[in-house]
């Protein structure tokens, strides 16, 4: 059991975790993680199923399917994890989401490097498909900085098209962490494919679903001067 508090103690959720199967090494092949609100209301669960470990215990293929809190799927993800460093870091992976009648959503092949003493990776490159597995983009991130718990405190993302081209930059800033590493405030500067500054936004993230997903926001966006441009105030 896993009691997650925001940065002045409140309970914010509890995450209820059972093994339900292990392989002869002790490595958990099923499992089922149920998110409980501050009064104990079921948020969600995921049943998480791990297969395909190497000698290290890493799993080489995991498969999610995320359910809300009456019990119906919402989505699954595919989770190939192709290659590992000596410390066990995923180097390489492919992530697939499919809708609830099976059908891909969005593919991802990841892969990590430059990895720190904690596991934090420096370097990650992600390719973007499509449900026809189509290449949408490329986003090549720099991790710059990290908290003590592995938070990305600083990062800069350039992102490609198919071909190639920059389409753009963004430096990001985040902040006012909670337990669980979701994202309290953000700071994104935004630069066009000359790198050139675009715009800023300021993103204060008030509230999160069990997954992480964020309810509730505010987006101040300012222009390279730093004068408000507008605010926004958004439910999901």
């Amino acid at each position: 059991v896993r009691r997650n508090l925001d940065d002045k103690g409140a309970l914010i959720d509890t995450q209820e975790t059972v093994n339900t199967k292990f392989d002869a090494r002790g490595n958990v092949l099923d499992q089922t993680i149920t998110t409980k609100d501050a009064a104990g209301k079921s948020l969600g669960s995921t049943h998480v199923v791990n297969s395909g470990f190497n000698l290290r215990g890493n799993p080489g293929k995991t498969i999610r399917e995320n359910l809300d809190p009456a019990g119906k799927l919402v989505d699954k993800q595919e989770i190939t994890n192709k290659s590992f460093d000596k410390r066990g870091n995923v180097l390489e992976q492919e992530i697939i989401t499919r809708d609830p009648a099976g059908k891909q959503i969005t593919r991802q092949v990841v892969s990590n490097s430059d990895y720190n003493s904690r596991g934090n990776p420096a370097a990650v490159v992600r390719k973007n498909y499509d449900e026809t597995n189509a290449l949408v983009d490329v986003q090549e991130i720099a991790n710059k900085k990290f908290d003590a718990r592995g938070n990305i405190v600083e990062q800069v993302i350039v992102t490609k098209d198919d071909a190639g081209l920059v389409l753009s930059k963004a430096e990001v800033f985040n902040s006012n962490f909670d337990s669980r590493g979701n994202i309290g405030k953000t700071i994104r500067k935004n630069y066009d494919e000359a790198g050139k500054l675009i715009d800023q936004q300021e993103i204060n993230n008030s509230k999160f679903d069990s997954r992480g997903n964020v309810l509730e926001q505010t987006v101040v966006s300012k222009d390279v001067d730093g004068k408000q441009v507008s605010k926004s105030v958004v439910s999901n």
